[in-house]
């Protein structure tokens, strides 16, 4: 009975202490609607309606315990916060921008982007998501991540538009899937192969991917696709393998390739434990036992 009495009499921060100690929701959040239409009712007209939204928020944030800011945080998000454009999805950015709040601002925008369906909106929101990461300095790696997000979503437009194909870059928050994507369209589209190849590597530069994560990727996705040639191509390029040449042996062992593609990979290892268990898996008992017992003399 209280806080129903305290708010009639205009004590709201009383009211709000009463109920935190009590732990009562219902209380807390009754108390929060009658500040804020105190404040909003001290608006003269339209035009000050803004700065007595201002002004709740700022008593929630300066007067009112952590309970009631976040509570009403989460009215806002159950009433719109994820939805781009929802008056409860603003209130609540708004809310953690002046309490200077920003990585929970900053996600709030980055979570809303992400479920946004239509691209342009979905860049809009994650560049204002960028923007709210810069405002603090314990966000940055967060803006970091977000900008190379939305990069990544550009590239991946472009690459649609350029082969005229959602299947070549699909949308996707990872660049393995988009690497493995294009690679995978090169098999079925051997005219546009070269340039494929090519855009993939410009991507795995843009974004710092290291060479070994690269080379896996690239023989993972030819082995999955059937592009043995190109796999045959990479092992004998130039630079020499990050990865050494058991991935290629194990793709070409799980494709069913000749034993003969299988064991020109295998000869390139340097181990002879590591060639001696490839033989055995890829079923050259022979071989296998050979090089056991040459191992053994050794």
């Amino acid at each position: 009975d209280k806080v129903p009495a305290l708010i009639s009499n205009g004590s709201y921060v009383d009211a709000m202490a009463v109920a935190t100690l009590a732990r009562d929701g219902d209380y807390i959040f009754s108390t929060l609607m009658q500040v804020e239409k105190a404040c909003l009712a001290a608006a003269g007209n339209a035009s000050e309606i803004t700065k007595a939204q201002s002004t709740f928020w700022q008593t929630v944030i300066a007067k009112l315990p952590p309970e009631a800011f976040h509570t009403l945080r989460r009215f806002y998000l159950a009433n719109g916060g994820s939805s781009s454009g929802g008056e409860g999805g603003n209130n609540a950015v708004n809310l953690l921008l002046r309490a200077q709040r920003f990585t929970d601002a900053g996600a709030t925008l980055a979570k809303r982007g992400m479920a946004e369906e239509d691209p342009r909106e979905k860049h809009g929101v994650l560049q204002e998501a960028s923007r709210v990461f810069g405002l603090g300095k314990e966000t940055a790696f967060y803006k970091i991540c977000t900008d190379e997000y939305v990069e990544l979503l550009k590239d991946q437009e472009v690459i649609r538009t350029k082969y005229g194909a959602t299947e070549v870059a699909p949308p996707s928050t990872s660049v393995t899937a988009t690497l493995v994507s294009v690679l995978h369209y090169a098999a079925t589209h051997v005219r546009e192969q070269h340039r494929l190849l090519s855009d993939a590597d410009k991507i795995a530069k843009k974004f710092r991917i290291p060479d070994r994560r690269l080379w896996h990727i690239k023989v993972k996705a030819f082995s999955e696709s059937g592009q043995w040639s190109n796999l045959k191509i990479l092992a004998d390029s130039r630079t020499k393998s990050p990865i050494g040449y058991a991935p290629f042996a194990r793709a070409s062992i799980r494709g069913k390739q000749p034993a003969s593609e299988i064991l020109k990979y295998i000869e390139r290892i340097a181990v002879a434990e590591e060639r001696c268990d490839l033989l055995s898996e890829a079923g050259m008992w022979k071989r296998a036992l050979e090089e056991a017992i040459r191992i053994r003399d050794l």
